[in-house]
């Protein structure tokens, strides 16, 4: 097995996957995706760089996701903030939403809020 390297057994059943080489079994519980686990038996599968992917988990290996909407980033253009990507019109204010990608804003309890949020809403007087 690929996954699990145990020697498969004459007459158990084993997952072919042709996207991976002609080289290459599984047994059924071990064609799983390398990053969540999820079984790919009766799913589609994807093969990268030696690895078997759920949908999901392929297409965060070649596209960013938004933090805000959790949807593929197709764009060149989305902001990378607090450590993770969202597109531009998504990284807004906590308070009032206005757009923060190119700004200086702050944070408050992990939340960004532009500057003049703060001052309002957050700045001790």
């Amino acid at each position: 097995c690929y996954h699990c390297k145990l020697n498969m057994q004459e007459g158990d059943p084993a997952v072919y996957a042709e996207r991976a080489g002609y080289d290459k079994l599984w047994h059924p519980g071990c064609f799983v995706c390398c990053t969540c686990g999820e079984l790919l038996v009766d799913m589609i599968y994807f093969w990268k760089n030696g690895n078997l992917y759920c949908g999901r988990h392929y297409c965060d290996s070649e596209r960013p996701r938004c933090a805000g909407c959790d949807e593929l980033i197709f764009s060149n253009e989305y902001t990378l903030a607090e450590g993770q990507n969202w597109h531009l019109k998504h990284f807004c204010c906590f308070d009032c939403d206005c757009v923060l990608a190119g700004v200086t804003y702050l944070t408050v309890n992990d939340n960004p809020v532009c500057k003049s949020c703060y001052v309002k809403n957050h700045a001790a007087v």
